[in-house]
């Protein structure tokens, strides 16, 4: 019994001790940032990286309730009947995001219609591969067959840009 207390004694004073080195430490003082200076600096990396014509940008846009991240070329293939003819050259307004490959601009929830642009052309408006829809009611010995396709509209993104006036 005697030996036990001597033991825990000891722990008490070691988790004493181990207690005092750690508040011992000096803590870092705390560092004002001037954020109007730390924006303007931001800003214009972000307008030095829009003004690169090698730089390659991409957009998040949402298309008939769908969120796609698109550049410049790039095919997507929307579901439905969309009152578009082939050939038809549309804006896509709705832009979540735009970015590159050093910096990304986030909407809160879209971006002004200055900030961003993104151009499409519709290119193909065709069906899709016939599915089967099988249902079978096990009780009543009925089988039911339906195929379907759905129609879709297919879009080529023309261009991404980004304009300087994104605050």
């Amino acid at each position: 019994m005697l030996a036990r207390g001597r033991f825990l004694n000891s722990l008490r004073l070691t988790a004493s001790c181990s207690r005092t080195s750690t508040s011992s430490s000096k803590a870092s003082p705390a560092v004002v940032v001037d954020t109007a200076k730390k924006t303007t600096e931001v800003f214009d990396q972000i307008a030095e990286n829009l003004s690169d014509p090698r730089q390659k940008l991409f957009a998040v846009v949402y298309v008939n309730g769908r969120q796609w991240k698109v550049t410049d070329g790039d095919l997507i293939s929307l579901e439905g009947n969309l009152p578009l003819a082939i050939g038809d050259e549309i804006n896509l307004e709705k832009v979540l995001m735009v970015g590159g490959a050093n910096f990304s601009i986030f909407g809160r929830p879209l971006l002004a219609e200055k900030a961003a642009k993104v151009e499409a052309v519709v290119v193909e408006k065709s069906t899709k591969c016939p599915e089967i829809d099988y249902t079978h009611y096990n009780h009543n010995q009925t089988k039911i067959v339906n195929w379907r396709s759905e129609e879709t509209t297919v879009l080529r993104i023309r261009r991404v840009s980004a304009n300087q006036e994104f605050a």
